[in-house]
């Protein structure tokens, strides 16, 4: 089952997010190797397709250790440009982990990691 993950920032419109959000998400792939894809919704009745949802994405699941590290890493360097973003980690109970700048501007990631762990194992 894969992960949502939710990217907001107070001082960006929903195109900027977007653009944003696509670029997360290629960089996940590329960068980490974590295969990851914008999430979508049906159009709506009478329509075709499926349309983006605003600053969502859907990650893989992402084992323990190095895939998870990865994934800090990523979001890290979003947020050392974006100070004001602010991710969400979607739980399978319905919950998210909310990672704001300051979970990822500190040396110690450790207790992120963590987090994340914990997220991913309550989605599997």
């Amino acid at each position: 089952m894969p992960i949502l993950l939710s990217v907001s920032a107070t001082d960006l419109d929903e195109e900027s997010i977007q653009e944003l959000t696509r670029q997360l998400c290629q960089d996940l792939r590329y960068e980490a190797g974590i295969e990851s894809s914008l999430a979508k919704e049906s159009a709506g009745s009478g329509t075709k397709g499926e349309l983006e949802m605003l600053g969502q994405l859907l990650i893989a699941a992402v084992g323990a250790g190095g895939s998870i590290v990865a994934l800090v890493n990523v979001l890290k360097a979003y947020v050392e440009r974006k100070p004001s973003l602010q991710i969400k980690v979607q739980k399978k109970s319905g919950d998210a982990v909310e990672i704001i700048a300051n979970d990822l501007r500190g040396h110690d990631l450790t207790k992120l990691v963590r987090t994340i762990e914990k997220a991913v194992e309550e989605i599997e």
